[in-house]
């Protein structure tokens, strides 16, 4: 059965001091020990007292006070000569002289000593300066006789508050008797109960008549080195956030891919190996309170135990003095069951997360990639775009002026051409100028266009510009002309004046009305200048 001791409420600070009177006299008591004895054997231990003395408690702040207590006691242990040190194994602990009893984890080995003699230990315990709780503990252990062990523990824990401080001593005794080979006790070999039966649990203390909700799965110990043909029992512990053991129930079962290897569980832990088992691993898991723990056991046949517990690092009973946790708590101090934390699942936990985060950050780098790639790419498109929309500007621009160039050039040829061919007809006009006039009037001479017939001032018929070379006359009454071959005119039997004399002669005339003119023979209008119709020759009359 496990160990279980008075717990002191948690507190920030412990100072400590004790004195070891009672260990002294047992020490005078061993002398007469005889040095040659051997311990080595099974032993039989008695009930745990623990002895609290209160030098002065808060009611506030420090919990209730600490009270005496007896618990366990009948477990068969083993103890073992390990060099110069006792082992006791069983009873759920481990123990060597070489440490002190509480097995409070903050609790560091300050000094330790064996007697010349070889049949008492010293051990001095203290926490960390840093520590917020202070302890200090003398263990001594005495091997009265060869069939008589003596564990003796004194020390104090204090608690200072900002109210005042919590002190208490504590004495702490057990006692260990040797047990005769033909005794008929309790082996590793015993068989597995029955899966119903359960152990009766030791009494608890006043200090956790109370416990708290479950925090923490504790299996003791982690790993286990078997023989074929043996049995032994894992514990199962469900501590409160005090270190207090909960009524909580733990069961146990073999893990996924274990079972057919010949090695059986119950429900309470006792793992049962066949005689016939394979050698290998087994995993068991242990479950309370929802919580999952495992723990190893290696199983090898009797003849290679020895060779594999000398390389496996256990101890002498084959186990792993640390012990698989489903979480971490703070510890209470006492002589509880010492406490190593299984940080797997911290590990897991943490390695999970750093990949999660990892994950998150290349997911929001690979986002953050992508847009960017997208956005360059929309960049790129509407580079690309207002490139091509310039170049078509240029080209357009470049047609535009290769076009207006083309039509300058044209231009200018036709240009240059029509020069040219101006050129060209110069001289000729310029050889022959009477051509331009088709038509002249053989009396005043005056040209006049094509298609006229008659002088529209003297009547005259016209002639071509090649005879009309000589002037012929006016009538100074009718105001008709005649060829140069008439002198005289038939009319009004006047002689003819020249042009230039009859046109001197109409200038100095009153001038005639602004009127317009009218041929009575073709209907032809002319202005109030004209004598006689262009046309026909008929005399113009005035229009009303």
């Amino acid at each position: 059965m496990a160990l279980r001791a008075a717990h002191l409420p948690r507190s920030p600070r412990w100072t400590a001091a004790a004195g070891a009177a009672a260990g002294l006299a047992i020490l005078s008591a061993a002398g007469s020990a005889r040095a040659d004895a051997t311990l080595d054997g099974r032993w039989k231990q008695s009930a745990l007292r623990e002895d609290f003395t209160v030098q002065q408690w808060l009611d506030t702040g420090c919990g209730p006070p600490p009270q005496s207590t007896s618990t366990g006691g009948g477990e068969i242990v083993e103890v073992r000569m390990e060099g110069d040190e006792l082992a006791f194994v069983g009873g759920g602990r481990v123990f060597r002289t070489n440490q002190c009893y509480d097995p409070m984890p903050t609790l560091a080995r300050e000094t330790h000593s064996r007697d010349p003699n070889g049949k008492s230990w010293r051990t001095r315990c203290t926490t960390a300066p840093t520590d917020p709780r202070k302890a200090t503990l003398n263990t001594l252990v005495v091997a009265t006789t060869e069939s008589h062990i003596d564990i003796v523990e004194t020390g104090r824990y204090e608690i200072t508050l900002e109210s005042g401080r919590c002190m208490a001593d504590v004495k702490r005794t057990r006692s260990f008797t040797r047990v005769s080979d033909a005794a008929p006790t309790a082996t590793a070999t015993t068989p597995p109960p029955k899966p119903t039966a359960k152990e009766p649990e030791p009494p608890r203390t006043s200090v956790c008549g109370s416990p708290g909700e479950p925090s923490k799965l504790e299996v003791r110990p982690s790993k286990k080195l078997l023989r074929t043909g043996e049995s032994f029992k894992f514990r199962g512990l469900v501590l409160d956030a005090k270190g207090c053991e909960t009524r909580t129930a733990t069961t146990f079962r073999l893990a996924a891919g274990s079972d057919g290897k010949g090695v059986t569980i119950d429900g309470t832990g006792r793992v049962t190996v066949a005689s016939d088992a394979a050698e290998g691993v087994v995993e068991v898991v242990a479950t309370a309170a929802g919580r999952d723990v495992r723990v190893i056991v290696e199983v090898t046949s009797p003849a290679r135990y020895d060779e594999l517990l000398a390389q496996s690092g256990l101890n002498a009973a084959g186990e792993d003095d640390e012990a698989s946790t489903a979480t971490i708590a703070s510890e209470s101090l006492g002589a509880g069951e010492g406490r190593v934390e299984d940080r797997a699942r911290g590990r897991r936990l943490l390695f999970l997360a750093i990949v999660g985060g990892v994950l998150l950050v290349l997911g929001v780098v690979a986002v953050f990639l992508v847009r960017r790639a997208r956005k360059a790419s929309a960049l790129t498109r509407e580079a690309e775009e207002r490139h091509e929309a310039r170049v078509q500007q240029a080209l357009d621009r470049r047609r535009r002026r290769e076009a207006e160039h083309a039509a300058q050039v044209r231009a200018h040829e036709e240009s240059v051409a029509a020069a040219r061919a101006a050129s060209r007809r110069a001289p000729a006009e310029r050889a022959a100028p009477s051509a331009r006039a088709e038509r002249v009037c053989p009396s005043c001479g005056r040209e006049q266009p094509a298609g006229t017939s008659f002088c529209p001032h003297d009547g005259a018929p016209l002639a071509p510009a090649s005879k009309a070379l000589a002037q012929g006359g006016i009538c100074p009454v009718c105001n008709k002309g005649f060829g140069p071959d008439v002198t005289v005119c038939p009319d009004d039997k006047e002689e003819l004046l020249p042009s230039p004399m009859h046109a001197a002669i109409v200038q100095r005339a009153p001038a005639a009305a602004s009127r317009g003119k009218i041929c009575p023979t073709c209907g032809g209008r002319f202005e109030g200048s004209a004598e006689f119709c262009g046309k026909d020759g008929t005399v113009l009359v005035l229009l009303n």
